[in-house]
């Protein structure tokens, strides 16, 4: 199995012809992404999968707290 060659370096994509890639979209607000977050979690319960579940309610504690203004 070939080892990684961390000491290659990276084409950096954009810098050379002036061009800037997308910025990231986002798909709603805070608010809304915390209530989505919340609702998986809630589906994680029911199947009965609490790892998810608490994952799930820690990406919507992020999002209360991007919504607050903390993060």
């Amino acid at each position: 199995m070939p080892r990684p060659n961390f000491s290659k370096s990276r084409s950096n994509t954009g810098a050379s012809t002036g061009v800037r890639p997308a910025p990231a979209r986002v798909n709603g607000s805070a608010l809304q992404k915390q209530t989505q977050w919340l609702a998986r979690a809630t589906d994680a319960e029911r199947t009965g999968d609490s790892v998810e579940a608490e994952l799930c309610r820690q990406y919507a504690e992020h999002w209360f707290r991007v919504s607050r203004g903390q993060d």
